[in-house]
């Protein structure tokens, strides 16, 4: 049964991908790699820090975002409020602030990742900047992808959202975790 849910759940999510159009970051299946990144909030403010190298069997949920925007804030909340409501699953969740090509000064990025955390009402969430417009090696996050969202469990890429700057908005920011319950909840066994 366990086998037959992990692979309607991973069907969905491979046709969320593809429907979407825009591939970014790890893909389903994949190995998100280990990176660190300055961290501007969260407990390990100050320092540059490998959240997936501390990660074991745990859901994580890690956004990339370029734009310190009101729907990348809202996107904010919304992980606050899903590491809250699954906090017996022990979800974890950050956010990297990607800086644009040639940034000559990852001050001004870490200052406005941590206004970006401080305006939401959500500094206890791990935010980073990361002045790579391609995010960490390896990451592959596309340049026509405004905020890439991406969901891992021991090791696995379990989701993976990418949204262009056309796309990017309010009402993407309230789809972005939408599969989130069907990826973490579990399920009532199937009646016979």
């Amino acid at each position: 049964m366990r086998r037959l849910l992990s692979g309607v759940i991973l069907g969905i999510a491979v046709s969320v991908s593809a429907a979407n159009g825009v591939r970014s970051g790890p893909q389903i299946g994949e190995r998100p790699l280990p990176f660190t990144s300055n961290m501007v909030t969260g407990p390990q403010r100050g320092q540059q820090y490998c959240y997936v190298c501390q990660l074991k069997d745990e859901p994580a949920l890690l956004v990339f975002t370029r734009a310190a925007d009101g729907a990348s804030g809202k996107l904010l909340r919304e992980l606050r409020d899903a590491v809250r409501r699954y906090r017996d699953q022990r979800l974890f969740a950050w956010m990297v602030l990607l800086g644009p090509g040639g940034s000559s000064s990852e001050t001004a990025l870490e200052r406005q990742a941590y206004m970006l955390a401080e305006e939401n009402s959500s500094t206890e969430i791990p935010v980073a900047a990361l002045g790579d417009p391609e995010g960490p090696p390896g990451y592959r996050i596309n340049p026509a992808a405004a905020v890439t969202v991406i969901v891992f469990r021991s090791g696995k890429v379990l989701y993976n959202r990418a949204y262009t700057g056309k796309e990017w908005g309010g009402r993407a920011a309230d789809d972005a975790l939408r599969l989130l319950p069907s990826l973490l909840e579990p399920k009532p066994p199937a009646k016979n």
